[in-house]
């Protein structure tokens, strides 16, 4: 008799492709950040792991600087996913067929007049 299989839990992404996006680069951002604080204490960047270690509540420190590197690095990643995006249709890096620019041949300068302006208070 065998007991209960244990099923893989997997993370359930949306079925928008947007919110896909979003939340794959998000994770990818989360986890970007935490190699970065894990490297900042690894190699005590300006005595940051010493002045950690002697906080009365070190606690507070590290979450506060983990909750900033994922806010930014966290938008930097999914920013650039969305600017990667173009105008391939979703496919990214930007590398789809582009139309060329048409340039208007019969361009003609249209002369703008401007009004004086009065200026008080200059004494020349």
């Amino acid at each position: 008799m065998t007991g209960p299989r244990k099923v893989p839990m997997r993370i359930a992404l949306p079925k928008d492709p947007l919110f896909r996006l979003l939340a794959i680069n998000g994770l990818a951002g989360i986890g970007i950040a935490g190699l970065v604080l894990g490297g900042i204490f690894a190699a005590n960047i300006g005595n940051l792991r010493d002045l950690v270690l002697a906080a009365d509540n070190p606690v507070l420190p590290v979450v506060m600087l983990a909750f900033a590197l994922v806010i930014t690095l966290g938008s930097v990643v999914i920013g650039s996913a969305i600017m990667l995006l173009g105008e391939t249709g979703g496919q990214g890096g930007g590398s789809g067929k582009r139309r060329p620019i048409r340039l208007v041949r019969n361009l003609r300068p249209i002369p703008v007049t401007a009004p004086a302006q009065v200026r008080r208070g200059l004494h020349r």
